[in-house]
């Protein structure tokens, strides 16, 4: 498969998965069952209810989709090497009804003012860090990126997490789900499960060498293999993984989603956001997985067709991949 063609799978079903969701976030695996029979149905509505009265909109995207592009953007022309602009660009993009999370709304708010000490603004709220997702869900463009380059891959991961969510379990979450990212750009269909899982190990090890061992992570993905094997619902390991806003939690749980049904996209996300939880994130980065693997043509267009934003599009996404894929020097290449 073309290279381009799985960073737009990647970056566009990311987009897909976190607008999917979005409508449903922070609602309860058993309000969402009820009632919607489908994501279908989720995308019929014009507009749900949020909390002090205000409505969202079916079909836009949150601050996942919007930090994604940023570090997309950061990779594109910064060279992934400097924190500051990296920050800088969530900065400007910052808006806070795409439901950013106060820790790093803080930050973001705090940074024009503190550029200098750009370093130190990811404690202002959390004096060890921050755990939350909020780094890994915007990692994907990282591992397309660097799919074939670990250390470029492993640094680049670190600092980014590092400009809000510095906590090591940020940054392990982080580097897995871009690693896995990678991996899948690098795999054949249908996919080696076992080969993937072990190579998930691998980067768990090598993340042990250069900094506190990833003990969650490890049991994490012993109950991911147990239960893949046993054939499990993700909605069953919802229970042992968790589907909150922790690193730890979600960044698992949207590889179950994925791995449960490796071959389409589509139950990839009905999985995801049926559990009720996080459910923007966890189906964005389950939606980068599964488009990393099968490629923008596996992504459904009447989704597709649903998302209403102007700023940040399928298409506009799908234009980044291929700049990405370019500069990887393999743009039409074989994937």
């Amino acid at each position: 498969m073309n290279l381009a063609r799985r960073f737009a799978g990647c970056l566009v079903g990311g987009l897909l998965g976190d607008a999917i969701g979005a409508p449903v976030e922070a609602e309860s695996r058993g309000y969402i069952r009820k009632a919607f029979r489908s994501v279908d149905d989720i995308l019929a509505l014009e507009k749900v209810e949020e909390m002090f009265g205000a409505y969202w909109t079916v079909g836009r995207y949150t601050d996942d989709t919007q930090m994604t592009e940023c570090v997309a953007r950061w990779l594109l022309h910064d060279g992934a090497s400097d924190g500051c602009k990296l920050l800088a660009r969530f900065s400007e993009a910052f808006r806070p009804a795409r439901r950013y999370g106060s820790g790093t709304a803080l930050i973001l708010q705090a940074f024009e003012d503190h550029r200098d000490e750009w370093r130190s603004l990811a404690t202002l709220m959390f004096p060890d860090g921050s755990y939350g997702n909020g780094s890994a869900m915007r990692s994907g463009p990282i591992g397309c990126r660097f799919y074939n380059d670990p250390p470029a891959l492993f640094a680049a991961c670190r600092l980014s997490s590092l400009t809000t969510h510095s906590h090591p379990l940020a940054i392990q979450g982080a580097t897995l789900m871009a690693a896995a990212v990678a991996a899948l750009v690098r795999s054949q269909t249908p996919l080696d499960i076992d080969r993937f899982l072990q190579g998930l190990e691998l980067v768990l090890k090598r993340l042990a060498r250069t900094g506190p061992e990833p003990t969650q992570y490890r049991q994490a993905l012993e109950h991911i293999s147990d239960g893949l094997k046993a054939a499990h619902e993700p909605a069953r390991l919802a229970d042992l993984l968790g589907t909150g806003i922790d690193a730890k939690e979600s960044v698992p749980m949207a590889l179950y989603c994925f791995l449960s049904s490796p071959q389409a996209f589509e139950p990839v996300i009905e999985q995801a956001v049926f559990l009720g939880g996080d459910t923007d994130t966890i189906a964005s980065m389950a939606g980068s997985f599964s488009g990393a693997l099968l490629g923008e043509t596996a992504l459904p267009q009447r989704w597709l067709a649903r998302l209403c934003d102007e700023d940040i599009t399928p298409a506009s996404m799908g234009l980044i991949a291929h700049q990405l894929a370019e500069l990887c020097g393999q743009g039409k290449s074989s994937g």
